[in-house]
């Protein structure tokens, strides 16, 4: 008969190792109802029902009774069980005996069996039985539930799972990821799931094999450089592996996006795994005796963990509403419009010296949320303040809170570590904070349930429970119940708890939140009444087509904005020496515009072509850079030879004509050698980015510049005319001493540019934005691979990436559902200042009014919207006939 085993800590236990300081209970088949009512609690529980502090007393008690240790325990703890039986009453036992709350489910072991919850080991967490339990008891009725620290997304997720709409707010993009993953599988139907889980042990057979034929990613590769300098987390196969990982599930991604997803997960979950770290509350090396253990393969390790979410995806049930993740920082709640919440149920990160980013830094770093040293710093600076190394001098260290004043001095004469007394101060402070951010979006009586454990430092005891509870009823919040779950012991043998705290919000909202709700005029609004009625834009020079500085013209590059229809947005939106930044800039008009008036101006674009483009306009250039870069051109060009490859792959290259058909054969040879030359060389800077857009420019086009016969400059039809050799060299320097010779304005402050994608996760530098001015591509416009095609093969593009790759972009997206706009309104209320604003430049078709269903997308974000349209009469078409079905212009604007 199989057997049921629970340990029991005891500090003064004869053992090296604290992990052995434990006595092991063994429950027979008779016994197994009372280890059903032991085995959720803690080794400082069991103690107080044997009655018994050490293991030392507890020997020599059942050495005086004639037993061994074992038989011993079980007859006091079957007594207990007995007298908790007769007499329901006794307080200490009912919690024992008859929960309202299940000690075990209050964490992360509780839910272990449940599908979903083991894709990702997050010790940090509780089970979803315990979060249906809590909602059963004390929010039944509550339809729209919040919770401010989501976690892996247990709350959020079993909220879904009652058929209650949930929202959430996760700082960790690893979490993010994990929770939308989780999302998208519970949204599938079970014909949908049963395919993605044939199709990723499939693909958990192969991956290894498939890892062995594909390229490492360079750009992770110096992520990791630039973030974690010498250190080496991982050996050398490894590591060469995770950059084709990389690689891969980035292919996979363009095809099977959320096959890819998948992939990822089950790599995030080994990650640690397959390093040289390892995670003992803190990630740190690995030590000696640690290090003996043999480092499984990526292959090895992540072979049982696809197989794993492959099961589990076999075993889910569609969910009728998705979670909406809201915000990532609770601190930015209280720049969103009202919520009408209807209940809370949260676990805020403990008050335990973690540093939760820390401990997730490779994790990161794979998700390219790591870029530089500093992206570490930039997430600590937006968290709670729960760990020593998020204790920052820019912080808000003012607490209401006397009783918190009176443990921080008590923490600050101890010579334990002089941050712990500031980390406590800061704690209480950012908890206060985000209480009075969320409290104007709780619905009249709402229910706040919240599991908190308490802490101690150098043997001082921080209460965290009774302090929160005492700041929270300055926040308009009452405490109606505490409920003890478990009971833990310090590492200095002091008792602590974990509780859950159930708060009711008062009806009255304070009026601080009520006037933040009603903004003062924005400063922009005359300016924006005036261009309306006189669209300055079209007036007098402006509409001129060369109107602008000369940089615009850089490089031709089909759909973007007038450099004058930019610069008067940007003048009408952004105060002086303001921030900006286009997320969809494309050649770089709108920052470009902002550089040269003086703002701080930042741009994102996923296309390598126009992101080189947007760079040189934004950077100030060195001529002797650009000579270095072009004499290193030259002699590539000169000494290397077109290998039988480059030949074979502009055959497969095909859209309006093959490329072949478009240069001479010397002119061609010396183009393809100039592809493979800045393939190598990766231009770093502006002024390497000037000589690279400068050959794009002269790629193709009608005039003698062009290397390649008649053509167009913007976009490359059909060729025509005869074959004529057309150096390479001689065109390029010509192009890039002409851009040299240009002055830029004494206002002019150099931006900076981002290789992002705008869905993605945006760089964490990338804050405190006066304004966010962008032209996504218009619903059914022309497709920008398509039209600027043979400026995308030169970046590097091959014929397998014109399949794949535009599956990514924006302007194909979209055509799948707007919903694909949700992170970038998310992403923009949180890094806008409260009085920023965001303005879209759309464009109307007869298939889709743009603005209209983005306007009802945003406004969950925003708080006002304004919508102004107009006319395409006086839009250019450059001799392009096909421009898409564009009727009308939009200028969606939301703050």
């Amino acid at each position: 008969m199989s057997q049921n085993f629970k340990n029991i800590y005891f500090a003064d236990f004869p053992a090296d190792s604290s992990k052995k300081k434990n006595i092991t209970l063994a429950f027979g088949h008779k016994d197994s109802d009372l280890f059903e009512n032991l085995r959720s609690l803690s080794s400082m529980e069991v103690r107080e029902l044997l009655g018994y502090s050490s293991f030392m007393s507890l020997r020599a008690a059942a050495q005086q009774q004639g037993v061994n240790v074992n038989p011993y325990c079980l007859r006091i703890l079957r007594r207990r069980l007995n007298q908790a039986t007769a007499q329901p009453s006794l307080p200490w036992l009912t919690s024992v005996t008859k929960p309202i709350i299940e000690p075990i489910q209050g964490t992360f072991k509780g839910g272990q069996k449940e599908p979903l919850h083991n894709w990702y080991p997050y010790l940090e967490g509780y089970s979803p039985k315990f979060v249906e339990q809590v909602i059963n008891e004390f929010a039944p009725q509550a339809s729209l539930i919040l919770d401010p620290f989501a976690g892996t997304g247990t709350t959020p997720l079993t909220v879904a799972r009652l058929d209650k709409q949930a929202l959430y707010c996760e700082l960790n993009p690893l979490l993010q990821y994990l929770i939308d993953a989780k999302v998208n599988a519970l949204a599938l139907d079970s014909k949908q799931r049963n395919e993605l889980s044939h199709r990723l042990n499939e693909l958990a057979n192969v991956f290894q094999t498939r890892l062995e034929t594909t390229a490492p990613d360079v750009e992770l590769q110096i992520a990791y450089s630039k973030t974690f300098a010498h250190s080496k987390f991982f050996d050398a196969i490894n590591f060469e592996h995770l950059l084709r990982a990389r690689t891969l599930i980035d292919e996979i991604s363009c095809t099977e996006p959320f096959i890819a997803t998948l992939v990822t997960i089950g790599l995030l979950s080994i990650i640690v795994d397959v390093s040289r770290v390892i995670r003992r509350g803190d990630l740190r090396f690995r030590n000696e005796k640690e290090s003996l253990r043999k480092t499984p393969s990526l292959g090895e390790a992540l072979k049982p963990r696809l197989e794993i979410i492959a099961s589990d995806l076999q075993r889910l049930e569609k969910i009728s509403y998705r979670p909406l993740l809201i915000c990532e920082s609770t601190h930015r709640l209280d720049n969103l419009p009202r919520l009408e919440v209807e209940a809370i149920v949260t676990s805020p990160p403990y008050l335990n010296g973690t540093n939760y980013f820390r401990n997730t830094k490779l994790e990161l770093w794979f998700l390219r949320c790591l870029r530089t040293s500093a992206d570490l710093a930039d997430f600590r600076r937006k968290a709670v303040t729960a760990g020593i190394n998020d204790v920052t001098v820019d912080k808000n260290r003012d607490c209401d809170s006397n009783d918190v004043l009176e443990v921080v001095n008590a923490l600050a004469t101890s010579p334990y570590d002089s941050r712990i007394p500031r980390m406590v101060r800061g704690y209480f402070s950012d908890m206060q904070n985000m209480f009075r951010g969320i409290r104007k979006h709780l619905k009249k009586n709402a229910p706040v349930i919240v599991d908190i454990g308490d802490s101690a430092y150098n043997g001082i005891h921080v209460p965290t429970d009774r302090l929160l509870a005492d700041i929270l009823s300055k926040e308009g919040y009452a405490l109606e119940r505490e409920i003890e779950l478990r009971k833990r012991t310090s590492r200095g043998g002091l008792p602590l708890r974990q509780v859950l705290l159930v708060f009711r919000a008062y009806e009255s909202v304070p009026r601080k939140l009520k006037e933040r709700e009603n903004p003062s005029m924005p400063v922009w609004r005359k300016s924006w009444n005036e261009f309306k009625v006189g669209l300055p834009h079209q007036k007098d020079g402006f509409a001129k087509r060369n109107w602008g500085h000369p940089l615009h013209s850089l490089c031709s590059y089909q759909g973007k904005m007038k450099p004058a229809l930019a610069s008067h947005l940007v003048r009408t939106f952004v105060p002086s020496k303001g921030t900006i930044l286009d997320p969809f800039a494309g050649v770089g008009t709108i920052p470009f515009e902002a550089a040269l008036q003086g703002m701080k101006a930042n741009a994102f674009e996923i296309s390598p072509a126009a992101l080189q483009i947007a760079n040189a306009k934004l950077g100030r250039h060195e001529r002797d850079d650009c000579e270095l870069v072009l004499d290193l051109l030259h002699r590539f060009i000169s000494e290397e030879k077109i290998s039988k490859g480059e030949e074979a792959s502009i055959e497969e290259i095909r859209f309006n004509g093959t490329i072949r058909e478009y240069f001479h054969e010397r002119t061609l040879t010396e183009i393809l050698l100039a592809r493979r030359f800045f393939q190598i060389n990766q231009p770093q800077t502006a002024s390497a980015s000037l000589v690279l857009s400068s050959l794009l420019h002269v790629l193709h086009g009608n005039r003698p510049y062009a290397l390649s016969r008649r053509s167009h400059p913007i976009t490359p039809f059909a060729p025509s005319g005869a074959y004529e050799y057309r150096s390479l060299m001689e065109r390029l320097r010509n192009k890039v001493q002409r851009s040299l010779s240009l002055d830029y304005p004494p206002t002019f402050i150099p931006g900076k540019t981002y290789y992002q994608d705008a869905t993605g996760w945006w760089p964490q530098q990338v804050d405190e934005l006066d304004a966010i001015i962008t032209s996504p591509p218009f619903f059914d416009s022309t497709r920008f691979y398509l039209a600027n095609w043979m400026r995308l093969w030169f970046c590097g593009w091959e014929s397998s990436d014109f399949k794949r790759q535009p599956l990514s972009f924006m302007d194909e997206r979209q055509k799948r559902g707007l919903d694909a706009y949700e992170p970038i309104f998310r992403q923009a209320r949180e890094r806008l200042k409260s009085n920023g604003v965001l303005v879209l430049h759309l464009g109307k078709s007869k298939k889709c009014d743009m603005a209209q269903a983005l306007r009802e997308i945003g406004s969950r974000w925003f708080r006002k919207t304004e919508l102004f349209t107009e006319s395409v009469e006086h839009c250019e078409s450059h001799g392009i006939r096909d421009k898409g079905t564009v009727t009308a212009h939009q200028f969606l604007i939301m703050y």
